[in-house]
């Protein structure tokens, strides 16, 4: 007794289905993998820069940032080495004397008018600097 031939082809079709099916989660897989290395380099970034700001101190923000009209300071640059990474910097007193509120923004990802669908990706880093006596 052998397989009849309608019965071949019905398991082809079901096998060729299933390789399909895992064949299209490959690209899915390195597509999160980027995106998952993106974020965790734009993470490092900012990190660096919050934590260098933090060192230099309160003060040196009015230096480094100069305070505009609305009260606030703000900068922007590129990581040199990080091609398609750059950020902000801003920072604004807050209601408490001596405090300021310090965000940095690290921008990654694709920029441009021809990209709506998928517009620039950011990460936000907040913290509060003191001014110690």
């Amino acid at each position: 007794m052998g397989f009849a031939l309608v019965e071949v082809i019905l398991a082809t079709a079901i096998l060729s289905g299933g390789l399909l099916m895992i064949v299209r989660v490959f690209p899915l897989g390195l597509e999160i993998e980027q995106k998952v290395e993106r974020y965790s380099t734009a993470s490092l970034l900012g990190q660096t820069l919050m934590e260098e700001i933090k060192r230099r101190g309160y003060d040196d923000l009015s230096e480094a940032l100069p305070e505009d009209t609305n009260g606030q300071g703000i900068g922007e640059g590129k990581f040199e080495e990080y091609q398609g990474y750059g950020y902000e910097v801003g920072w604004w007193d807050t209601e408490t004397p001596n405090l300021r509120k310090v965000r940095v923004r690290v921008l990654y990802g694709k920029a441009g008018a021809e990209d709506r669908n998928n517009p620039r990706q950011y990460l936000e880093l907040v913290t509060y600097l003191a001014r110690y006596n």
